[in-house]
C-alpha cells in the first residue's frame, strides 16, 4: 500500500468499515471492519481477526487508524458515508455548516448519524487539516418527484422538513455508474432495482433518475426487513402508545431490532432462514418476497412500466431462491429472467471514492 491513499469509513450503529484506494487509480487497496464495538469488538483485517479496544467509535477509528499505519503512511483524504443529509443533495467538502446540517438530520436516522457525526469529529481532532468528504444515502433520491415525496401533513409540519427522503442512495448510484461495464449492456430507461440485504429497499429509476423508492422519511419505511417491520399503519403506533403502555424510546427499539424477520421467525438472517424447516422461517421468507414483489408494483406504476431489473445487496446478490421467487411474483410484467435481469454487486464504499475526487 501507498502513502497518500484515500480512507472510506462507514459508521454503523455497532461497526466501523474501512476500505483504502489508491489516490491515483482508485483501485482497492485494503479493507476491514471493527465488529460489535463494545466489550467484544474485533478487528477483522487481511484475513485475520484481532480482538481490540474499541468501546466506542471514536476508540475503533483510532484501531483503524493504528492498524492501517502499520502497512501505509497517513491518507491524503477520507470519505465518510452519512445515512441522511438532510436537504443536502451533493457529497459536500466537511466543514462546522455541514456538520449541522447532519447533526440537524439525527433525529431522522437515530441509529446512523451520530456515529458517522462520532468518527467525522474523531478523525478532526487527530488529523485536522486532512479534506474529509460527506457522501449522502438520501442524495440519489433528491430529485424525486414532489407527489413522491410530500407527506400530505400541515404546511407548518412540511416546513420542518417532513418528507419522505430514501435511502440506499449510494447503493443505487454505484449500480448506474458500472452497469453498462458490468452487464455490455445501456442502462434500461426503465429499471427497477432491489437493494436486498438486512435493510431493505426498491427504487424506480428512469432515464438514469430515481424517481421513487421504498424507505421514506426513515430507513424504517417499505420492505419486510431483518429487524425492521417496513410500512405499518401509523393508526398502529397510536394504538401502542395509548393501549399498550408503550413509550417513544420502547416502539423506537422494537421497530429497529425486534421486528420484520426477527419477529416472524425468531431471527433476521437471510441465510439460517433459508436453510431451516421451520414453519415460522418459511413464513417468514413468504412475508418477505410478498412485500418485495407488492411494494415493486407501487415503483413500477410510478415509471409506468418496466425495462429491466437489478438486484444487489447481501440478499439480493447472493439469495437465488429470493430472487427467482419475487421475480415468479412479478411474472406479470413480462421480464425476462434471461435478459432483462441483473446482478450487480453493491459498492458503496466506491462510490464514496468518487465523491472524495471531487474535492482532490
Amino acid at each position: 500500500m501507498v502513502a497518500g491513499a484515500i480512507l472510506v469509513l462507514n459508521a454503523g450503529s455497532s461497526s466501523l468499515k474501512f476500505s483504502l484506494y489508491d489516490q491515483r487509480s482508485y483501485a482497492l487497496l485494503a479493507d476491514g471492519q471493527i465488529a460489535q464495538i463494545g466489550a467484544d469488538a474485533a478487528l477483522h483485517f487481511g484475513g485475520e481477526t484481532f480482538a481490540t479496544q474499541a468501546p466506542d467509535h471514536s476508540a475503533a477509528l483510532g484501531a483503524v487508524l493504528a492498524k492501517l499505519s502499520e502497512v501505509s503512511g497517513p491518507p491524503s483524504a477520507v470519505g465518510h458515508r452519512v445515512v441522511h443529509g438532510g436537504e443536502m443533495r451533493d457529497p459536500a467538502l466537511v466543514s462546522p455548516a455541514v456538520l449541522a446540517r447532519i447533526t440537524s438530520a439525527t433525529p431522522m436516522a437515530p441509529l446512523h448519524n451520530p456515529p458517522a457525526l462520532r468518527v467525522i469529529e474523531s478523525m478532526q481532532s487527530l488529523h485536522p487539516s486532512l479534506p474529509q468528504v460527506a457522501a449522502f444515502d438520501t442524495a440519489f433520491h433528491a430529485d424525486n418527484p414532489a407527489e413522491a415525496t410530500t407527506f400530505a401533513l400541515p404546511e407548518s409540519l412540511r416546513n420542518k422538513g417532513l418528507r419522505r427522503y430514501g435511502f440506499h442512495g449510494l447503493s443505487y448510484a454505484s449500480i448506474l455508474r458500472r452497469f453498462t461495464a458490468i452487464t455490455g449492456q445501456p442502462i434500461p430507461n426503465r429499471l427497477l432495482a432491489f437493494h436486498l440485504g438486512a435493510g431493505s429497499s426498491i427504487a424506480a429509476i428512469l432515464n438514469g433518475t430515481g424517481v421513487a423508492t421504498t424507505m421514506g422519511f426513515s430507513p424504517l419505511d417499505g420492505l419486510t426487513m431483518a429487524t425492521r417491520a417496513g410500512s405499518l399503519d401509523p393508526g398502529l403506533l397510536l394504538y401502542l402508545l395509548q393501549n399498550e403502555g408503550l413509550q417513544p424510546s420502547g416502539i423506537s427499539h422494537m421497530l429497529n431490532h425486534e421486528s420484520g424477520l426477527t419477529a416472524l421467525a425468531g431471527y433476521g438472517d437471510m441465510k439460517t432462514l433459508l436453510e431451516s424447516e421451520d414453519d415460522r422461517a418459511k413464513f417468514a421468507i413468504s412475508h418477505y418476497v410478498y412485500w418485495a414483489a407488492r411494494h415493486a408494483g407501487s415503483m413500477i406504476a410510478a415509471m409506468q412500466g418496466v425495462d429491466g431489473v437489478v438486484f444487489t445487496g447481501g440478499i439480493g446478490e447472493n439469495a437465488t431462491i429470493i430472487r427467482s421467487r419475487i421475480l415468479e411474483r412479478l411474472r406479470w410484467t413480462r421480464i425476462d429472467p434471461k435478459r432483462q435481469v441483473w446482478v450487480i454487486p453493491a459498492d458503496e464504499e466506491g462510490e464514496i471514492v468518487q465523491a472524495v475526487k471531487g474535492f482532490i
